[in-house]
């Protein structure tokens, strides 16, 4: 018999194992439904197509419970502070029912002015009861825009302190129009924005949804669980690990000079703390690192080896530590210019593996292209473009398996479809291939990168920012044995070579010609297994050369 009476509130407690466990994977759909909504709403290719994001739920204390998976470990994980962060300014007492709180302060939110973060309480009887969290990469908010040619934060964009981005039902045109008036792409910058708040209504409602099915008056039982349980099993997971002291270095092109990153991991008591101290100071380009950002992807590192079934929130974040005095490369302050730190920052990940790999060898994967080769293109004739895309390398081998080709380990992204980005501005692709041999030969192989060539489609000359085009003179490292992968490689077809992270022009009738570089190799080549190498062969990923002279494939094994 239906009744429209309301169910009674469940009390602490109430809830039995499994359905704790199922309204924790419940949380996380309400995150995934958060980001897809944002994914359709956006107005950017990077947003809509690349996925270049992050949603989440918060507690009402502003700790995260869960996170979409769709999304970059830049975005969520450092969203699990700027949260907090945000409160600290605009305190939950002073917010009411349809708030929404903006940012793009680096040092607050993603770590470049080109992320907003949006917060949104969820009230429930007066009370709030969780915040919906979201952050999305906004493609030009003014400045030099994206490049690392800037000298300080001031230069790169217009900065937004935390403020209302809506009260009630009112948006904060102000706000958006500051942001308009600085934006080569006004009606695009805007836009976005409003997806973020508009995935975040979306994620509210899911959530309120859940609350009322499962009769809940707040969240304070699921957090609890959902902490003790994340606690149980990272702990579960770093006892795996031997007590000890483990140091690793990493040397990245940089800019004017290459970058030195150190790291001194400390193991123990089911605990990991890193200092970075004796990495390179910050330098006078956009490439430096906000702490929080290094804190995020370090962290990631980490947690991709040795706590992969536990899911991202506040407590699994707990038990590791990520440290380094003031004024790195890693730990940038203000005014320091950020617009290209995930060249920093995603080369972290690879930093931390390193030292774990001490800890754990042969059970480490080898080491990946590392950061997102973001193709930054834009009008440099009579048509006024903004073009953004990325451009994927080789992830590293892993034990008992080859490396990924084309993925972008460890932002976790995708690229904008060739259609996508022909359709949004005047370009034209000519090539996007894999690059044979380009992955590091070994037991396993290391993933094959890509070449990709693009030119303008209204034959004009076009601007180029190469600023997160990394590891051209080095290719990442293998482990066990295993080959490095392949440098990268940049140039324009007139033969002029990309060699720093500066602004180029491409003339009129000429294309840019990328290759990323390729995944390290785990394993020693002779080791690999014959009939993967003949499938390489066959299939074109390696050449007749490497077949025979890497892998001494006889030529009475060429065949199937």
């Amino acid at each position: 018999m239906k009744t429209d009476a309301p169910a009674p509130a469940k009390s602490p407690g109430t809830l039995d194992i499994v359905a704790r466990n199922v309204l924790w994977n419940r949380l996380i759909s309400v995150c995934e439904e958060q980001a897809n909504a944002l994914m359709r709403a956006a107005f950017g290719a990077i947003v809509r197509e690349a996925g270049d994001l992050s949603a989440g739920v918060f507690s009402a204390s502003g700790e995260m419970l869960a996170q979409a998976v769709t999304g970059t470990p830049g975005h969520v994980n450092t969203m699990a502070a700027s949260v907090r962060a945000m409160l600290a300014i605009q305190p939950a007492h002073t917010l009411s029912p349809g708030d929404a709180l903006v940012t793009n302060d680096p040092w607050l939110g993603a770590g470049h002015v080109f992320d907003f973060v949006v917060v949104t309480p969820v009230f429930l009887d007066k009370t709030i009861v969780a915040y919906l969290a979201s952050t999305s990469h906004i493609v030009d908010v003014g400045g030099l825009g994206w490049s690392a040619e800037a000298r300080s934060i001031f230069e790169e964009g217009v900065t937004i302190p935390v403020m209302h981005l809506r009260r009630g039902k009112q948006l904060n045109e102000d706000m958006l129009r500051i942001v308009e008036t600085n934006s080569r792409v006004a009606r695009e910058a805007r836009g976005d924005i409003l997806s973020l708040l508009t995935c975040n209504d979306t994620g509210a409602a899911r959530l309120l949804e859940l609350m009322a099915e499962y009769r809940l008056h707040d969240l304070t039982e699921i957090t609890q669980f959902i902490f003790e349980r994340s606690i149980q099993g990272t702990e579960a997971m770093l006892q795996q690990v031997p007590n000890g002291v483990y140091k690793n270095t990493l040397s990245l092109d940089g800019y004017d000079e290459p970058i030195h990153l150190q790291a001194e991991m400390v193991v123990r008591d089911k605990r990991i703390d890193v200092d970075l101290a004796g990495s390179s100071t910050r330098v006078n380009r956009g490439i430096n690192c906000p702490l929080n950002y290094t804190a995020a992807y370090a962290a990631f590192g980490i947690r991709a080896l040795l706590t992969p079934d536990v899911p991202n929130n506040e407590a699994s974040l707990r038990a590791i530590g990520i440290t380094a005095p003031a004024g790195l490369v890693v730990s940038a302050e203000r005014p320091a210019p950020v617009s290209a730190r995930h060249v920093i920052g995603q080369a972290l990940p690879d930093l931390m593996l390193g030292c774990l790999e001490q800890a754990l060898p042969g059970k480490v994967l080898a080491e990946s292209s590392g950061a997102l080769w973001t193709l930054s293109l834009s009008g440099a004739g009579t048509t006024d473009f903004t073009s953004l895309n990325v451009v994927l390398g080789g992830m590293g081998a892993r034990p008992g398996s080859d490396g990924l080709s084309t993925t972008a380990f460890p932002s976790g992204v995708g690229a904008v479809p060739v259609e996508a980005a022909e359709v949004a501005a005047p370009l034209i692709y000519h090539a996007k291939e894999f690059v044979a041999d380009s992955g590091g030969a070994g037991e396993y192989r290391g993933g094959l990168s890509q070449r990709l060539e693009v030119g303008s489609s209204l034959n004009e000359d076009m601007s180029l920012s190469a600023a997160a085009f990394e590891r051209l003179t080095t290719g990442p490292s293998g482990r066990e044995g295993g080959q490095a992968g392949a440098t990268g490689d940049v140039q324009i077809s007139d033969g002029t070579r990309i060699t720093d992270k500066g602004m180029y022009r491409i003339p009129a009738g000429e294309t840019l010609i990328l290759r990323t570089p390729g995944g390290g190799g785990f394993g020693k080549p002779g080791r690999r297994d014959r009939s993967a190498v003949v499938k390489d062969l066959s299939y074109g990923l390696i050449s007749n050369e490497a077949a025979q002279g890497i892998y001494q494939l006889n030529d009475d094994h060429s065949e199937d």
